[in-house]
């Protein structure tokens, strides 16, 4: 009715009977986790990332995302090696934060500056 997508959820743990499932039930694209654990900026990628979207691509043709960790642009570009998008979330909240880490101290350019701080993690190809 509203054309929304069901986003589901990855995980390098899930077994292929899982994965299986999740891929069924998705709609839009694929959320593949890429470590497990926590959320949030890491200096270097999972090597489950890569498997995991492997895996998943034996049960769908949607789009694959991974996220959990991406922070910069050579991370960006890794994923995109084998990853249809590459999703970048703890950064941008980080920035976020440091730009204005009071919501009334968000400045007139505020959108701006994070529109650029997302564009610099798009690789240089």
């Amino acid at each position: 009715e509203k054309d929304l997508a069901l986003i589901m959820l990855a995980a390098p743990t899930s077994s292929d009977e899982r994965l299986r499932k999740i891929c069924e039930k998705a709609s839009g694209f694929v959320y593949a986790v890429s470590r497990s654990g926590v959320t949030g900026a890491r200096k270097a990628l999972s090597n489950d990332a890569e498997n995991l979207v492997e895996r998943l691509r034996k049960y769908t043709d949607l789009p694959i995302a991974v996220g959990f960790g991406i922070s910069t642009a050579e991370q960006v570009l890794e994923t995109w090696k084998y990853a249809d998008a590459a999703v970048v979330g703890s950064a941008i909240v980080a920035e976020m934060m440091r730009l204005a880490p009071n919501a009334d101290e968000v400045s007139d350019d505020f959108v701006g500056k994070i529109g650029e701080f997302a564009g610099n993690l798009l690789p240089k190809i």
